[in-house]
C-alpha cells in the first residue's frame, strides 16, 4: 500500500523548493510574534499549557491573553505547514536522503520548541527558559535553512569557491555572531521587557552585559570587514562579494537600532525591530557561509576526478555531502 502511495504520489523538486521556503519563512517569523507576546507584557496572558487557562482552551476576551493564544495559533498553523514540507521530502522525485534528515530535525526542531515554550509558560517565564527558547528557534532556522539552500540545489558534493583563509574566517565570524547574540539573550534577561509582571529577572547589571554584547557587535563587524578585504583581494565571484556586503549592511543596520533603543530607554517598538534583525543577520551569516561552497552533482565530481581536472582535496572540501 506505501510502496503504491509512494509511486502515485509525487513532489517536484521545484514544488519542495518552494515548501521549503514556507516553512523557513514561517519559523522567522513566529521569532517576531514571540518578541511581541513578551514586549507587551502577555507572555503569561494565558498562565497553563497547552489550554489557556485552566480548562478553557481558547482566550477570554481580552489583550493579554489574546495575544499570547494568538501566538499559539500561529504556531500551530507553522507546524502543520512544516509536517507538510517534511512528509513532502519523502514524496520527492528523486528522492534525496539528505532533504529527508534535515526535515526530520526541523520537525524535532519544532516540536522541542513547543515543549520548551509549555514549559516557559509553565515556570512563569523564568529568563533561562526565556533565553533557552530564543536560541532553539535559531537552531531550527539554521536547519531549516540548510535544506532550503538543499532543496535549491541538485549537486550533493560540496566545493569550496573562495580561500581556505576566507572560509575559516568566515567560520569565526559565525561564532562570534552566536556569542553576541547568546550575550543578547541575557540583555534582555536583565532588561525591564520580561514578558509579565510576574516574571523574574537575571542578577547582572544592564549597562554591563549591554557593553558587552556591543563590544560583541564590534569586534563582528570589524572580522566581517576583514572579510570583505580578503574576498576582494582573493578575486572571489562576485555573488559572494555581493553577499558579504549585504551581511555587513545588515548588522550595521541592527547596530543602529540597538544603540538606537538603549540611549532611548529600551522602547518597545524598537527592542522588536532589534529581534526581527538579529533573525534577520542570523539568517545572512548562514546564507553566506552556505554560499561559500558550490554542489555538484556526484557523477560530476567522479567525472573530474578520473580526468584530473580538480586536486582531490580540492573537490572534497571541508564541508562534503555526499548523501542521496
Amino acid at each position: 500500500m506505501w510502496k503504491k502511495l509512494l509511486r502515485e504520489w509525487s513532489v517536484t523538486p521545484k514544488l519542495y523548493k518552494r515548501l521549503c521556503y514556507f516553512a523557513l519563512v514561517g519559523l522567522s517569523l513566529i521569532i517576531i510574534t514571540g518578541g511581541a507576546v513578551r514586549l507587551t507584557q502577555s507572555g503569561l496572558g494565558c498562565p497553563t499549557w497547552p489550554t489557556c487557562k485552566g480548562n478553557q482552551l481558547v482566550a477570554q476576551y481580552s489583550f493579554h491573553p489574546m495575544i499570547e493564544f494568538t501566538n499559539r495559533v500561529i504556531t500551530i498553523f507553522l507546524t502543520v505547514a512544516v509536517m507538510v514540507a517534511s512528509a513532502a521530502a519523502f514524496f520527492r522525485k528523486p528522492f534525496r536522503r539528505d532533504l529527508a534528515w534535515l526535515s526530520m530535525g526541523m520537525v524535532g526542531g519544532l516540536v522541542a520548541q513547543v515543549i520548551l515554550g509549555g514549559i516557559t509558560v509553565l515556570e512563569k517565564l523564568a529568563p533561562p527558559f526565556v533565553m533557552a527558547h530564543f536560541i532553539l528557534s535559531l537552531v531550527v532556522v539554521l536547519d531549516a535553512l540548510i535544506l532550503y539552500y538543499r532543496a535549491s540545489n541538485e549537486g550533493t558534493l560540496s566545493r569550496p569557491i573562495v580561500t581556505r583563509e576566507v572560509i575559516w574566517l568566515s567560520r569565526i565570524m559565525w561564532a562570534a555572531l552566536t556569542f553576541v547574540l547568546l550575550v543578547g539573550t541575557a540583555v534582555t534577561g536583565s532588561g525591564p521587557h520580561s514578558g509579565s509582571p510576574l516574571a523574574k529577572r537575571l542578577p547582572f547589571p544592564l549597562r554591563d552585559v549591554a557593553q558587552l554584547h556591543a563590544d560583541g557587535v564590534l569586534f563582528l563587524i570589524g572580522l566581517t570587514l576583514a572579510s570583505i578585504f580578503l574576498l576582494h583581494q582573493s578575486r572571489a565571484p562576485e555573488p559572494v562579494m555581493r553577499r558579504a556586503r549585504t551581511l555587513l549592511w545588515i548588522m550595521a543596520a541592527q547596530g543602529v537600532i540597538g544603540y538606537t533603543q538603549y540611549f532611548s530607554n529600551l522602547p518597545a517598538m524598537l527592542v522588536e525591530f532589534h529581534i526581527a534583525g538579529a533573525t534577520a543577520v542570523w539568517i545572512a551569516m548562514i546564507w553566506h557561509n552556505l554560499n561559500l561552497f558550490e554542489r555538484s552533482p556526484e557523477r560530476e565530481g567522479l567525472d573530474d576526478i578520473a580526468k584530473g581536472a580538480r586536486p582531490l582535496r580540492s573537490l572534497l572540501g571541508p564541508q562534503i555531502a555526499a548523501t542521496d
